[in-house]
């Protein structure tokens, strides 16, 4: 067989070529420390290692969210905590003003005080994360939660959702609680029924318990007391919205009125035409309830039956005070559940992504001892290859015919 001087010449550049491609393929993956560089290396590697990396790139943001979730959870049970011992500070206020033996000047003091741990409970609810945004405010971020007005009543700016963050496949979990959850949607009086007494009341009768005995049937009842002539018995009589009688009786002090579902123990004398009327609890905010207390503390007087109103306010706002802090014990319970949850998680994503990254590495990583025996084949047989062409590029027929 024939090779033309031009073939040979061709076919030897041809094969160089090849060398130094194989050559500067094997640096490539020295210099990068990948031994797939496109999926022609190796087609079923690199189809397994995109969607390793896929996954893995999905694991790393179901990670960062379990991070934020964490952190802002951690806060939320910081902040909630300090709530209820501040709702606990408020209780003792309370009870502390609530003594006949305190002055007009002792009361002020109390007043005071609910005052200022009223501020700090409104600094508490308008608390901002980490990242800047408020913590109580449902899905408005930017918008402070809670405002107050000139007369002190307390708004809630924000709505009632609560943001739910992936942290897992097939894993989330919410990183917050609406302002409206935590701070207003708080039953009144003692969670079933709320007494209040009337304004024009001019006797000392206070109520000093209400419970709900069997099952409270809602309406608006108004308990009534009368005294036909002095001397006399003092009488009640429960009616209904509807004015219909559901329970009367010789009124004792101590005793207990029952009807209903509903039971007051009354103490005091209250005096002809004096009344409570008693409804099924609706909502209020315990910024509210702080500021009624306040109030009523600032407007007490030192006749009895200032001092009793003084007692019928006290006694409403302990038992308010008390459910407040109650959802507060609730609302920090589904937030330590929701942090275990997320600690958890973060936990099962960290295992997670170090075995990806494993997989991953065994996949696609270079054998650096192969790939620098393979180099150095490279180089040996290029350096032969171009040698070994410098020795027979001149050779041709001319050089026989000189």
């Amino acid at each position: 067989m024939r090779i033309a001087t031009s073939q040979f010449q061709q076919r030897a550049v041809a094969i160089m070529l090849q060398q130094q491609a194989r050559l500067s393929h094997t640096q490539q993956q020295a210099a990068t420390g990948k031994r797939i560089l496109s999926a022609a290396d190796d087609p079923s590697a690199a189809t397994r290692a995109m969607g390793l990396e896929r996954e893995i790139a999905a694991a790393q943001q179901h990670q960062r969210n379990a991070d934020y979730g964490y952190d802002n959870l951690a806060m939320e049970e910081d902040v909630l905590a300090s709530v209820g011992n501040l709702l606990q500070r408020a209780s003792e206020s309370a009870v502390q003003g609530n003594n006949d033996t305190l002055n007009a000047e002792d009361r002020n003091l109390i007043a005071i005080e609910l005052r200022e741990q009223l501020g700090e409970l409104l600094g508490l609810a308008n608390t901002r994360t980490s990242s800047g945004e408020y913590l109580f405010t449902g899905f408005q971020g930017n918008t402070l939660p809670f405002t107050r007005d000139g007369s002190g009543e307390v708004s809630y700016n924000g709505d009632q959702g609560q943001r739910f963050l992936h942290i897992g496949p097939g894993v989330e979990v919410a990183v917050g609680d609406s302002g409206a959850d935590v701070f207003q949607l708080i039953r009144s009086g003692n969670g079933v029924f709320r007494v209040q007494d009337d304004s024009a009341n001019r006797g000392t009768g206070t109520i000093a318990a209400a419970a709900e005995v069997g099952d409270f049937i809602p309406d608006d009842y108004t308990l009534t007391f009368a005294q036909a002539a002095a001397g006399d018995p003092v009488t009640y009589e429960v009616l209904d919205s509807a004015n219909n009688p559901v329970a009367s009786g010789t009124y004792v002090s101590g005793s207990a009125i029952a009807f209903n579902g509903a039971e007051l123990m009354v103490t005091g004398t209250p005096e002809d035409g004096d009344r409570f009327t008693t409804s099924a609890s609706g909502h209020q905010d315990v910024f509210s309830t702080i500021r009624q207390l306040t109030e009523a503390f600032e407007n007490a007087g030192d006749d009895a039956v200032s001092r009793a109103k003084l007692h019928n306010a006290v006694y409403r706002g302990l038992d308010e005070l008390h459910l407040a802090a109650e959802n507060i014990v609730e609302k920090r319970a589904g937030v330590g559940s929701r942090l275990n949850l997320a600690e958890s998680q973060k936990d099962y994503n960290d295992a997670f992504l170090l075995t990806a990254q494993e997989t991953l590495s065994n996949v696609q990583d270079l054998d650096y001892a192969e790939a620098v025996s393979r180099l150095q084949q490279q180089i040996t047989g290029l350096q032969a290859a171009q040698q070994t062409y410098l020795q027979l590029q001149d050779l041709s027929l001319f050089d026989y015919l000189r």
